[in-house]
């Protein structure tokens, strides 16, 4: 049954092999001057950043690359390992990308971001009804994040 399956997908010329996000990040990384104890927490990010742009129709018209990339920069930005000019213009260089296009595509992931982060917390303010703003406003450890700024 598989044989025939190829056969049909081979004369109908589907090709199956899709090119995704992910498969650019390991050969951006490798082209960054980064810390290497940082890379997995780096990857890890931007591979989070990339499942979070799959939800969004906004990123259904850039190109593969240009998410990795985009996803790469705020990763890097949002844990404060280098200053976002001097690494958007490396990213844009390394990707052969426009630094404008760049930048657009990094705010709006980041934005997303924020949004996501929004709706999380007003699910969970509305399953717990019982706790007054109060007990949702302090933390209940020194880990406990409650606000993000990004």
């Amino acid at each position: 049954l598989q044989e025939w399956e190829l056969v049909v997908l081979g004369k109908l010329k589907w090709n199956l092999a899709a090119i995704t996000p992910h498969d650019f990040i390991e050969h951006i990384l490798r082209k960054l001057p980064l810390p290497k104890d940082k890379l997995l927490l780096i990857r890890k990010h931007a591979q989070t950043f990339i499942a979070l742009c799959a939800t969004d129709f906004n990123f259904a018209m850039y190109p593969p690359s240009m998410i990795a990339t985009g996803s790469v920069g705020a990763a890097i930005c949002g844990l404060q390992l280098d200053d976002s000019d001097s690494l958007t213009d490396l990213l844009a260089k390394i990707t052969n990308t426009d630094v404008d296009c760049l930048k657009a595509c990094q705010e709006q992931i980041e934005a997303v971001l924020v949004n996501s982060l929004r709706q999380v917390r007003q699910q969970e303010q509305q399953s717990s009804p019982s706790k007054t703003m109060d007990e949702l406003d302090q933390a209940s450890t020194p880990t406990d994040v409650r606000d993000i700024n990004l």
